[in-house]
């Protein structure tokens, strides 16, 4: 299986820089020499030919099979273009002065529990240590790397793609569940009997919001200070540490939510989880301001990624279908009413849920049966998706150590 590690970036700032804008010289020098040829000629050139007319032009830095990725970088945003086409994609035209580095299979060599990766001839080469956990891997495991720059963070890391080897089937037999994600509840996943299991993880929404109010005030007081002032500066500064340090610890919950999902999926012997397909959700909506913060701030779309491949390799299949009225349909009468707060009530049959719970098995009506209500809500379960530990401060061994008759022999003193 293919997965892609985060390494911390130890490199010094200015040598990462050069890296990366030796890379956007090259992409540039392609695109600019594609289009200068196109304009007097009429003639759109080939990637092989670009390619050798690049080469020539100008000595580089990099691998040549780095030079080659971003040269094959502006042909592959070409040929998305051309197929994106219908739907308003426009083709490669801005210049790049950075740009991520790659460094493919042949570029990348494993000795002392290093990665060695090459430059041009002559240069001696990048030296990455390895995590412990990936030592053990064949040489041949490391398809690629990266030096990808972090715009949140303000900082080089590295990534690095790592193939094991190891292909896990999926499941031919075994259950559906359907998944109704949600801003509030992760997830609420319900089986063919109606029994639903809703996860929790209020830290997720604390940290949206704690973000959110910190982050304006930030603003507030740096919008008093004259930009690129010492002052603006320190302010700026704190804002990217703020989202820096907010981002690890939202990706930090979304992968344990997502671990505790395919666990579930595991243990209930799936074979495929359908979720709703949200992926348009925010587009267009005319919400008032705080509802419009909640759903841009919803990353549905990283823990979907995180699902996908955690599930894959549990060989369980995730789909994704159409939630349209999943949340307003009665299960039991099928009459469209619109929930407010926590519960669905239904105005005809009277009918009382909580509306996760109701989304989840309206969705696991869809793809088990085709169509609502031949799912009715059964059992309803939260879970912690996460059970968050401390440990004792000051005050607690105090108190364990000298118990109630005081005496130091009794507390082991």
């Amino acid at each position: 299986m293919i997965r892609t590690h985060i390494l911390e970036c130890h490199l010094p700032r200015s040598e990462a820089d050069a890296l990366n804008r030796e890379s956007g010289r090259v992409y540039t020098d392609t695109l600019v020499w594609h289009y200068r040829i196109y304009r007097r000629t009429g003639h759109w050139l080939s990637q092989g030919a670009a390619e050798k007319l690049n080469d020539s032009l100008s000595p580089t830095t990099l691998h040549a099979h780095s030079r080659d990725a971003a040269q094959q970088a502006f042909y592959k945003a070409c040929k998305t273009a051309k197929a994106t086409r219908a739907e308003g994609g426009k083709y490669p035209h801005k210049r790049k002065f950075y740009r991520t580095t790659s460094w493919k299979a042949t570029g990348i060599r494993a000795k002392d529990g290093r990665l060695l990766l090459a430059r041009a001839r002559g240069l001696e080469p990048v030296a990455v240590a390895l995590p412990s956990d990936l030592t053990t891997l064949p040489k041949t495991a490391f398809v690629e790397m990266r030096l990808v720059y972090d715009l949140i963070a303000k900082r080089h890391r590295w990534h690095l793609v790592v193939d094991d080897g190891v292909e896990t089937p999926l499941r031919s037999e075994g259950r559906t569940l359907a998944a109704d994600l949600g801003e509030i509840h992760p997830a609420a996943i319900a089986n063919e009997a109606g029994d639903v299991v809703i996860f929790t993880a209020r830290d997720l929404r604390a940290l949206n919001q704690y973000r959110n109010k910190r982050l304006a005030s930030l603003q507030t007081r740096q919008s008093r200070h004259t930009k690129k002032s010492r002052r603006w500066k320190k302010m700026q500064r704190r804002k990217t540490y703020l989202l820096a340090r907010n981002n690890r610890q939202r990706r930090d919950i979304e992968h344990k939510v997502t671990r505790a999902i395919t666990n579930h999926a595991k243990a209930e012997g799936t074979k495929r989880l359908v979720v709703g397909d949200i992926r348009d959700i925010a587009n267009g909506k005319r919400l008032n301001r705080n509802a419009q913060q909640k759903v841009s701030g919803w990353s549905h779309g990283r823990q979907i990624a995180f699902l996908v491949y955690k599930l894959a390799a549990e060989g369980i299949a995730l789909e994704r279908q159409s939630e349209a009225y999943s949340s307003k349909t009665c299960p039991v009468c099928g009459r469209h009413n619109k929930p407010k707060g926590r519960n669905y009530r239904c105005a005809r049959c009277g009918f009382v849920g909580h509306r996760d719970a109701v989304g989840a098995v309206n969705q696991e009506s869809q793809a088990v049966h085709g169509a609502f209500g031949h799912v009715q809500v059964g059992s309803v379960k939260y879970r912690r998706a996460f059970v968050r530990r401390s440990s004792p401060d000051t005050g607690h061994v105090a108190r364990e150590a000298h118990p109630a008759d005081g005496s130091r022999e009794a507390a082991g003193l």
